[in-house]
């Protein structure tokens, strides 16, 4: 998957901005602060998953003269298909999405057809915030690697919002409540199994990615299903009833899952130094993108911004050079031109620079 033309009208302060990428190979948008680099990425993100990674607020994303943003792109789905996106979001009234002039309702379809990975200053979050940002990775991944995992993470969650709520009524719906406990156990089980096996895959991948970016010999990655395992689930809803009534909702299950990441049982977040730890989550994200070609046939597209940051001129010659090797679409934005210094002048790239939200292709 590539963007191969790319529109974007009254988008932060991009007013009206047309590119043409390169669908393999490296997009290097330069230019100072506040410029638009970043809003650039942002829209690209927003075409695949239909929000900001920026801000949830929606005036905060439309230019503030205008009542609407449009983000418009053809995409290489296969080497001799293209299909068009768009997509419109509106202070007041109907939003719009389309893929190929159908109106769609689920961002699950943009999302399918352009699988996105970012890489930016928030991605350390991977590491040291809570289970929901590791949770929110595995779930990515997953959704790519069997087409029934949406559908089945739908299902529990819904059954969990059920759950909770009759668990708020306490004994007046203890009938009901054991129905969707009922419920909620095999919903769950099911998300579980699908989680479980993109982590048996992914895995692989993940070790073979370190071994080119940074040495970890003593690191453990464990899957934790958000309960103990060596109960069953059903079990443990029962066990642990009279708190979750107590408090309102479900304390054990996949909405509690996450990945233990550690390094002589330490947490790694503990022990890695800042530099470390942007390659370790570099490292995870070229991962899934490595599984996603290998086992679903699918290119991400990368947007890095300010690919500097935090590493040295080795650490960053190691990342391009790995991401080189997927052959696939890379947006890096920098302040200057010269950032990525020689390494990136030697391969396949287009160049363009950002001011006051204006873009001009100076490759």
């Amino acid at each position: 998957m590539a963007l191969t033309q790319l529109n974007i009208d009254h988008f932060r302060n991009l007013i009206a901005v047309k590119l043409e990428p390169i669908p393999t190979g490296f997009n290097f948008i330069y230019g100072h602060n506040g410029s638009g680099k970043t809003s650039l990425l942002e829209a690209i993100y927003y075409l695949s998953l239909g929000r900001s990674f920026r801000s949830p607020v929606l005036s905060r994303v439309i230019h503030t003269a205008a009542d609407k943003f449009c983000i418009f792109a053809k995409v290489l789905a296969t080497s001799d298909q293209l299909v068009s996106v768009g997509i419109e979001r509106y202070l007041v009234g109907d939003n719009k999405i389309r893929i190929a002039g159908k109106h769609i309702n689920s961002t699950a379809e943009l999302a399918d057809l352009t699988p996105v990975q970012l890489i930016n200053s928030y991605c350390y979050n991977l590491l040291d915030a809570g289970p929901a940002y590791r949770r929110k990775y595995l779930d990515w991944g997953s959704f790519y690697h069997n087409n029934t995992f949406f559908a089945a993470w739908r299902d529990f969650t819904q059954a969990l919002k059920q759950r909770n709520a009759n668990l708020r009524q306490g004994q007046r719906s203890k009938q009901e409540l054991e129905s969707w406990t009922q419920a909620l156990a095999s919903k769950a089980l099911k998300l579980d199994q699908l989680r479980k096996e993109y982590v048996n895959q992914l895995l692989p991948f993940l070790r073979e990615t370190l071994l080119e970016l940074i040495s970890l010999p003593d690191l453990k990655i464990h899957y934790y299903p958000g309960w103990d395992d060596a109960q069953a689930y059903l079990d443990i809803l029962t066990q642990m009833y009279d708190k979750d009534v107590q408090i309102g909702h479900t304390q054990a299950g996949p909405h509690r899952a996450d990945l233990k990441i550690t390094i002589n049982k330490i947490a790694a977040k503990d022990i890695l130094s800042r530099g470390q730890q942007k390659l370790f989550v570099c490292a995870m994200i070229l991962a899934q993108g490595a599984l996603l070609q290998g086992c679903a046939n699918k290119k991400p597209i990368y947007l890095i911004d300010d690919l500097p940051a935090e590493l040295d001129v080795m650490s960053r010659s190691k990342l391009i050079a790995l991401l080189s090797k997927q052959e696939t679409q890379i947006f890096v934005t920098a302040v200057e031109r010269e950032a990525l210094g020689s390494t990136f002048s030697m391969l396949p790239r287009k160049m363009f620079h950002v001011e006051h939200g204006n873009l001009t292709d100076v490759t």
